[in-house]
This record gives C-alpha cells, sequence and structure tokens, in this order.
C-alpha cells in the first residue's frame, strides 16, 4: 500500500483516495473508488500505532477489528475491514446511516474491573435514588396544586433546534475521455490517452521517445481531459512512475488553436508517485489541458508518462 494519505494513493492495492471526508474522531475518512468494481466507497483509515495507544493491550489490534466487524454485521449493503500496514482500513457504504466510529475512551484495566463495576453500581443506586425524589416531587406538584397555593406546576420544556443538516461533501470529479493534443507534432500514442484517466495506476499514457526534452514551452506535447458536466477544481494531482516531468495545467485550446491559445492555471515539476499542483479556480470548467513542458530524462534520450490525473473539487 502506499501509506501517505493524499488524493490518488492507493489502499490495500485496491482502493484509491479520491477526497478527504470530514474526521471521525482520532481516525481519518475518504471517499475512494474500488479500482476492482469501479464504485465509489466510504473508506476510514486507522493508524495500527494509534489504535495500541488507546488500548495498551497486547490484542489490542484483533480486538479493534471484531468491534469493526460487530458493527457491520448490523449494517446492509457491502462492508470490510482490512489490516493493511500501517493502516486498519474499514469500507464501508457512502451515506451509511449509522457510518463507523472509533470508542473515544480506552479500555478499562482488567486488575481495576472489579473495583469499578462495584462503583458503577453504587452511582447507579444514586442516581435511582434522586430520580425517584424528583419523580415524588414532580407527582406531588401536579396532583396537589390546587392545595399548593402559588405553586405553579407547569413548566414548558424547552424547545430544542433542530439539528442543523450537515454539509454535504461535493461531489468527486471524475474525468469522461482524454486526448492527446499538440499544435506542432503529431499525437503520441493516442489511443493510449484513457489509460491516463481509468483509475488504474498500473497503465499509462506515454510519450514517444525524443533526443531533447522539447527546449521550448510550445514544443510540448499533453493531453485535453474532458467533463461530462461543469465542474470547479482547485488542484490537479498526477500520478507518475518516474520523476522530472514538467508539466503545465492549461485552459483548453481554442479550435484549430495554438498552445497560445491557453491559459497557464498552475504547473510542477512531478516526482515520483503523486504529485499535487494548486491551480486558479475557472468556475464551469468542462475541459482542460494537462501540458508536458519538458520531458523527463530516459535512458536513452527523454521521454514522460502519466498513470493518473485527479482533481480536487474547489
Amino acid at each position: 500500500m502506499n501509506a501517505s494519505q493524499v488524493p490518488g494513493a492507493v489502499v490495500a492495492d485496491r482502493y484509491r483516495l479520491l477526497q478527504r471526508r470530514p474526521s471521525i474522531g482520532w481516525g481519518t475518512r475518504w471517499r475512494a473508488k474500488d479500482l476492482t468494481s469501479g464504485r465509489d466507497f466510504s473508506l476510514s483509515l486507522f493508524r495500527t500505532a494509534v489504535i495500541q495507544s488507546h488500548d495498551p493491550r497486547p490484542d489490542a489490534i484483533k480486538r479493534f477489528i471484531e468491534t469493526v466487524r460487530a458493527h457491520g454485521r448490523r449494517m446492509e449493503g457491502q462492508f470490510d475491514v482490512l489490516e493493511t500496514t500501517p493502516y486498519v482500513a474499514v469500507i464501508e457504504e457512502l451515506g451509511a446511516r449509522r457510518p463507523f466510529a472509533p470508542p473515544t475512551e480506552a479500555p478499562p484495566d482488567a486488575d481495576a474491573a472489579g473495583p469499578r463495576r462495584q462503583l458503577t453500581w453504587v452511582l447507579a443506586a444514586g442516581a435511582a435514588v434522586a430520580a425517584f425524589g424528583l419523580l415524588g416531587w414532580l407527582l406531588s406538584t401536579t396532583l396537589l396544586a390546587n392545595n399548593l397555593g402559588d405553586v405553579s406546576n407547569v413548566a414548558a420544556a424547552p424547545e430544542l433546534p433542530s439539528a442543523m443538516p450537515a454539509k454535504p461533501p461535493p461531489a468527486p470529479i471524475l474525468p469522461v475521455g482524454a486526448e492527446v493534443w499538440s499544435a506542432v507534432r503529431s499525437p503520441d500514442n493516442p489511443e493510449d490517452a484513457r489509460l491516463a484517466i481509468d483509475a488504474n495506476p498500473a497503465t499509462a499514457w506515454s510519450t514517444d521517445n525524443y533526443r531533447s526534452p522539447f527546449g521550448t514551452t510550445n514544443n510540448g506535447i499533453g493531453l485535453v481531459v474532458n467533463f461530462a458536466y461543469q465542474v470547479d477544481f482547485d488542484e490537479v494531482w498526477i500520478s507518475t512512475p518516474v520523476a522530472g516531468t514538467t508539466v503545465e495545467i492549461r485552459t483548453p485550446p481554442e479550435p484549430n488553436g495554438t498552445l497560445s491559445s491557453t491559459r497557464v492555471l498552475g504547473s510542477a515539476v512531478t516526482g515520483r508517485g503523486v504529485t499535487t499542483i494548486p491551480t486558479e479556480v475557472v468556475p464551469g470548467s468542462r475541459a482542460v489541458l494537462v501540458w508536458v513542458a519538458e520531458l523527463a530524462p530516459d535512458t536513452s534520450g527523454y521521454a514522460s508518462e502519466i498513470s493518473e490525473i485527479g482533481f480536487t473539487p474547489a
């Protein structure tokens, strides 16, 4: 597994992290795509070291997983729990009515369980006595109000405000098409363009091998990525198996236009793995140009590969 929690990382060789969701105590929750089925799920990650800090018992991880599985047996739809170093991953349906949440307190020490249990019973008994006393007073003020002078027995319960609905997380941005584009050269491997947006890090679009890294930006080549509807994004992440490619995120070219018809929204030199590129927000984008301005050095010249392209909603 890719242990870094960033968009594009793959957990357990199966679940690609798409978008961070509201946290759940001492775990983190993500919207993730199942690369096997193509479906999106809610994926919660709990570091094993943090689990052990909350539960010092030797079998803490095993107990935690058993707790998760017991919760899952009460849930509808797909539910799974995986131990994948250094995390325990909990996979459940998006929008589950009662998503799994870890206990907030560490379990009691076994040696102290007896005295604590006795104390609990004492406190519970005291609470019961107090409750019966309060109930007797309420009955007396209700049934005997006419004999109590000015005592008022009608107390309106305070009206509690209804809970405000949580703002739903923005939907992930999923491209629907990609094509190779350049105004000065023929497209490199155009049949492989979709491999850069297929949610499979094992596949990639690559350029041809060149003797120079292009030299000037206008000589580059890129991918025009299309969306099914208007989107707003403020980051683009790019997964590459090799480092050293200079990538520019640009507005799409005009029909029959040149590179000068586009505008740079953000740029970066990619590292190996996932590189996140902050971008200017262009409201209502229907396409974007991922431009390879400078190739990465290769054993026999210069070439670049792009495994995946993803977008973070603004």
